[in-house]
């Protein structure tokens, strides 16, 4: 990625399943649950026509559950998971969405700069317990946190 841009978002696709898998294996995020016809709620980052980030919506009636977003590491540091995350939040407004949840292991800071809080895992609401990223893919050590959507 040069100075000069930004990579390009992009909705997910089939094809792109390799290399989101190796993404998300690479980064420690889970994919047990994850396949190519999977992949709606997914955006990717594209930079010369090779892929560099990501993240997911799981839409849960008006609840999202923002999953896996990861960023390569050469590409870190110049505000690609700031906009993966924007990028998402208006994806969840246009849904209808108020409200999303996410679990984290270490990344809690980051997303609190983009306003989410930690709650307790008790806040859940019962479609985000029914997920298997709450249940069984994330461990109870992960952070859970939240974010209002206006």
């Amino acid at each position: 990625m040069t100075d000069l841009h930004m990579p390009t978002l992009r909705q997910a696709r089939g094809a792109d399943w390799d290399t989101i898998r190796a993404l998300l294996s690479d980064s420690g995020l889970p994919v047990a649950d994850l396949e190519p016809s999977r992949l709606d709620g997914f955006l990717v980052a594209e930079d010369g026509g090779r892929l560099v980030g990501l993240i997911g919506l799981e839409i849960l009636d008006t609840v999202g559950l923002l999953r896996s977003l990861v960023v390569e590491p050469s590409v870190r540091s110049a505000g690609l998971g700031g906009k993966l995350v924007g990028a998402l939040e208006a994806a969840a407004q246009v849904a209808g969405l108020t409200e999303l949840w996410l679990l984290t292991i270490d990344a809690e800071q980051f997303f609190e700069r983009h306003g989410f809080e930690i709650v307790s895992r008790e806040a859940a609401p019962d479609n985000i317990r029914a997920t298997d990223e709450f249940g069984n893919l994330c461990p109870e050590t992960a952070f859970l946190m939240h974010k209002p959507i206006r």
